[in-house]
Parts: structure tokens; sequence; C-alpha cells
């Protein structure tokens, strides 16, 4: 992951000034968002508002990006890129279906680009593991890949970016495999199902009354790597609260924060999976250590 890292921030530097609007020269790019040096006094004077994470990715995209992939790989990598075999008809760069709904749930819209851009390193992750165990070599996989994702980030993760970037990337696969004997061929073949899973479940606490909310867990981890509270729901901007009616959308391994009718309040995670057999997942409160 290193070399596509390194390949994606030398690429940046080239994408044409126009397409890094969105994506400021990785030279200014700062991993904490901080606001440039004051000019003079008087702004010296102007408290400066500290950035919530999602206005951290949408500032600094490129910078954001590297580090979501750093997350995804720590906190869902394993779990969500779990290799599937080689088709007979080639390596299908589109095999794993992945969307934000899918693969966030409840939170696939309201994430907006930071959601993206959980997707999109899922993808990054099960591409660099699957195309080098179909005998492509890492460097030039990791320089067509990392091209993939300057091109995405220069025009905000769009999906006719990533359409665009795909079928380039693609075509350079495709060149790689006639000059590397024994690669499977690369094709890009959407089988996928539009309709988003259903992970609806109930959301119950033990006693009643409390006040519950959630969000995915790898968005906790991002709050975290971004050096922001989690549990500061104005800057961490992706917590949801509970629905008093009707299931909500769990898709993988959630954090809680649970505020119980004595003002004590109570975090964690739980996996969505060991629910569904009941369809409502139970929120208990922890008695009083002694």
């Amino acid at each position: 992951m290193k070399i596509a890292a390194l390949a994606v921030l030398a690429l940046l530097a080239a994408v044409p000034a126009r397409a890094q609007l969105s994506a400021p020269p990785v030279s200014s790019l700062r991993l904490d968002g901080a606001a440039a040096p004051p000019a003079n006094a008087q702004a010296a004077a102007t408290p400066v508002t500290a950035l919530s994470s999602s206005d951290k990715v949408r500032e600094n995209p490129a910078v954001q990006y590297l580090l979501m992939k750093t997350v995804v790989a720590k906190s869902i990598g394993i779990q969500k890129t779990r290799a599937l075999p080689v088709e007979a008809g080639g390596y299908n760069l589109l095999k794993y279906c992945w969307s934000a709904e899918n693969v966030l749930g409840a939170w696939g819209e309201s994430s907006g680009l930071t959601g993206q851009m959980v997707v999109r390193a899922l993808e990054i992750l099960s591409w660099s593991r699957d195309l080098a165990r179909a005998g492509y070599p890492d460097a030039p996989v990791a320089e067509a890949i990392g091209r993939y994702e300057a091109d995405l980030i220069a025009a905000g993760f769009t999906e006719a970016a990533r359409t665009r970037a795909l079928e380039a990337l693609r075509t350079e696969l495709e060149s790689l495999q006639l000059r590397i004997p024994g690669t499977s061929q690369i094709v890009a073949r959407l089988r996928c199902n539009r309709q988003p899973s259903s992970f609806g479940l109930n959301v119950a606490t033990s006693p009643e009354g409390a006040r519950a909310r959630f969000m995915p867990h790898v968005l906790h981890q991002f709050c975290l790597a971004q050096q922001i509270d989690p549990a500061d729901a104005v800057r961490c901007d992706y917590w949801q609260s509970a629905k008093t009616e009707g299931p909500m959308s769990f898709a993988g391994e959630t954090a809680y924060a649970v505020t119980w009718p004595d003002n004590v309040v109570t975090t964690g995670r739980f996996n969505p999976d060991e629910y569904r057999a009941t369809g409502t997942v139970t929120l208990r409160q922890r008695p009083p250590k002694n």
C-alpha cells in the first residue's frame, strides 16, 4: 500500500491545475487541516473554528483519502476484502459489487464524500491483493492504481469519473497482461444487483428510555485518525440517533453511545451480523463497578 500511496502523491502533482480545484497540490496539504498562518494582527485575533471530519475531507481530499486507506485496511479491510476466486473468463475488476449503501448501511448517503472514500479504499485493497495473486508485479500495478485514484480525487469521486478511470485502468492492466506470461485476463463486467442489501435491525435498550446513537466503526476510527474526538458529535459528524420506530440499516461493525436515564453514558461497538436472526440489537446498561 506504501507504493500505491506514493504513486497517488506523485500523480496528483501532475494533474492539470483546473482539475485540482477539489484536490490542492500535495505540498499544500496537511493532515490536521489547520488554517494557514494569519496575515496580520486582525486575522490573528479572529477565532478559528475547528473543522469537522467531513469538512476536512472536502478541504483536503487527497491527504484525507490516503488517511482513509490506512484506516480501512486496519478496521474492515480483512473482513470485507476476503478474496473471491478468479473467474474462468478472467479477473473481473467489478466482482465485489461494493457501494456506499452495502458497506455503510444507513450512512451510505449521509456520509457523502467520506463514504465514497471508504468504498474506493476497499476496492483498491482487493485489487492490490488479487492482482498480486494473479501474477501481476507490484510496482506497475501500484502505479496504474495510483493513476486511477488520482483521477478520482481530482474529479471529486464522481461516478462518471470512476467510469472513465476504470476504463483507463483496465486498458493499462491489459497491456501488462500481454507482456507478462501466465497472468489472468482483465475484464470489467458489472454483474451486481443495483438494489442494496437489507441490513435493517430494530434497536432496543435495557432498561428502556435510554438514548442511543450510532456510526459505522470505520468512520469512528477515521475521526480518531484525524485527531478528532469521536465523542464530539459536532466535529465527528457521522452520528445518527436510533429510530423511535422501525429498523435502522447496519451494514458492518458499528460504534454506539448510549445515554441512560440516570445520565450515565456507555460506549462500545457491536457486529450486527450477530443479531440478524432475531432482527433486534439490544443494548444493555452495564452494572456499576464496585
